[in-house]
């Protein structure tokens, strides 16, 4: 009896030795792969931050504006009212300009210096970007004033102020942050589109203004120079953040100790991370000149399949920590494009309305076609950059319209609720 008892111990004890050895084999062989290096070139993806002087540098000017701004507390909804251009209250639009006189006049100053360009930047903890609140304050109170301006009929000036609200926002984008200064520079110029759009119906301006209009907005369409350059700060930030976590530095900390767990080993590599990194990067590239519909996803390889996989599968696969991350930040990636072709889109409508426009005065009716829009106004009929087929319009409905996110003409139908299918309609009032 004892001699079976010790048997069946001896045979324990080898199964678990055994267990604990293909355990240890199992995590030296998940260290290893996981700790491989990857070669891959990211080279167009390196940034240099231009060295300019900062007498050049409109970002110390707008600090000013925005150390000077005056935006009262309590007073949010009329605020909004008197940037939307309803419910307009004379005695406190007054009251923000008058208080904001100064505000405005170093914005100006800032508009005639030749660069905005934001400190460099190298971590996220780096960034703390509470300036780009104030500069959709400074947007929103240019809007007050645009708003003021039409009121009284003074369009000519609230023309150059809308402009000036969009050359800001395109400054913004190219303002050398990260993709966050893009998509608030690109909101800010669809503020200005907006305001054009709303003083088109009963603008007072000459057919020669209302031309010249349509080509100056040609300089503001989507921004290549501008996502580049967001994209080349966003990665350096994130290969730098992915070399911090690798040494066991997480945000926010310093004098942090410099190790790397044996855990973190069988779940994160640092250089498939950055390499994974790089694809999305480059994708949103490679894909913003295209218009929506042939944008392709990023969908990096096997990235996916790890992140939606049992645990065990995960950590076979390796890479487990870096992949999550890297879906994290896929979907702002991926609004990049879509918010891209809004821009155009906004561009393409807003120069459509005043070429309807001018065609109305000349004529004393809307065009029965956009065809007739060409060639006086546009060499072909505007494409819509969802879909990269020629604008919608709808004379008996008065409304041109984008096909939008959803690729379907839906005759203009508006968002309703969360529907995913939608189209983007300009409406003709005049």
């Amino acid at each position: 009896m004892k001699s079976t008892t010790r048997k069946i111990l001896k045979v324990a004890v080898l199964l678990v030795l055994s267990l604990v050895a293909l355990l240890l084999s199992a995590m030296v062989y998940l260290v290893s792969i996981n700790s491989q290096k990857i070669s891959f070139n990211d080279s167009n993806l390196t940034y240099t931050h231009p060295d300019i002087s900062v007498e050049s540098n409109a970002f110390y000017t707008l600090l000013n504006a925005t150390n000077e701004l005056y935006w009262p507390r309590g007073k949010e909804r009329e605020l909004d009212n008197l940037i939307s251009n309803t419910n307009w209250d004379d005695s406190l639009a007054l009251e923000i300009l008058q208080k904001n006189r100064a505000s405005l006049n170093s914005f100006d100053k800032a508009m005639q210096q030749p660069f905005l360009l934001v400190p460099e930047l190298q971590n996220f903890d780096d960034d703390d970007p509470q300036y780009l609140g104030a500069w959709r304050n400074l947007a929103f109170i240019e809007s007050i004033q645009i708003n003021s301006l039409h009121r009284t009929r003074a369009d000519k000036e609230a023309m150059v102020l809308a402009f000036e609200v969009i050359n800001f926002g395109q400054r913004v984008e190219n303002s050398g942050g990260p993709i966050l200064y893009y998509l608030v520079g690109e909101g800010t110029k669809a503020r200005g589109f907006w305001h054009i759009q709303k003083m088109i119906p009963d603008i007072n301006l000459d057919e020669a203004d209302l031309k010249e209009a349509i080509r100056k907005l040609n300089d503001y369409g989507p921004n290549k120079e501008g996502i580049t350059n967001a994209l080349r700060v966003e990665y350096r930030m994130q290969k730098n953040s992915i070399d911090d976590s690798a040494e066991g530095i997480m945000p926010g900390q310093t004098n942090a100790v410099h190790a790397r767990s044996l855990g973190s080993k069988l779940v994160f590599n640092p250089d498939k991370t950055k390499w994974e990194f790089a694809e999305c990067d480059e994708s949103v590239l490679n894909n913003f000149s295209k218009p929506f519909s042939e944008a392709t996803s990023t969908n990096i390889a096997n990235i996916e399949f790890v992140t939606n996989a049992p645990v065990p599968e995960r950590l076979i696969k390796g890479n487990a920590v870096g992949d999550i991350l890297v879906l994290m930040a896929e979907p702002m990636l991926q609004a990049v494009i879509q918010r891209k072709s809004k821009e155009d889109v906004n561009v393409r409508a807003t120069q459509i309305l005043l070429a309807l426009k001018v065609y109305k005065m000349q004529h004393g009716r809307l065009p029965d076609s956009l065809s007739e829009l060409v060639p006086e106004f546009f060499p072909q009929v505007p494409l819509d950059d969802f879909d990269g087929k020629p604008f919608h319009y709808s004379p008996d409905k008065k409304i041109i319209y984008s096909v939008g996110p959803c690729l379907k003409d839906l005759d203009g139908t508006e968002r309703k609720n969360y529907s995913a299918d939608y189209n983007l309609p300009f409406k003709i009032e005049f």
